[in-house]
């Protein structure tokens, strides 16, 4: 497992760089002087995304030296197919809320991770997925007075 660990550090590490120098100037505009740079929390973000990276790369790292154990595939099949399913599920999360709205891709977001790691407690499967989407519902039309889309 410590293998996996230093490959996941590297490639957020890789990542957080790549949003650092690349992705954030490219796609958010520099503010004026006199206000705070809408590129302030992005860079933060990113810079925290890189230094707990490096954590992980030391921590993997050091724990590899101590204990020679490389038997095995570094990601098991089931946490591959794992990852593909989070990815097909927000790609058609994402390809439903452009042709319906936020309302079936957030539940379907929340409910069928819920469902996957056996969760079937009706209440729960309908109080947590109701009281999210009624707390962005509150936050953007009531407090921010914005809409989703």
């Amino acid at each position: 497992m410590k293998k996996a660990e230093l490959v996941s550090g590297l490639v957020l590490m890789a990542f957080g760089i790549l949003l650092w120098l690349v992705l954030v100037p490219w796609q958010i505009a520099e503010a004026p002087t006199a206000t705070i740079s809408p590129r302030m929390m992005p860079l933060l973000c990113a810079a925290i995304l890189v230094l707990l990276s490096l954590v992980l790369i030391v921590q993997s790292f050091l724990a590899l030296r101590q204990v020679r154990d490389d038997s095995g595939p570094v990601f098991s099949r089931s946490e591959v197919i794992a990852t593909l399913g989070v990815v097909a599920l927000f790609a058609i999360a994402t390809l439903l809320f452009v042709y319906t709205g936020p309302l079936l891709p957030g539940l379907m977001i929340v409910i069928l991770p819920m469902l996957a790691l056996g969760e079937r407690r009706i209440a729960m499967l309908t109080l947590l997925p109701a009281g999210l989407m009624g707390g962005a519902w509150l936050l953007f039309y009531v407090v921010l007075g914005t809409s989703f889309q």
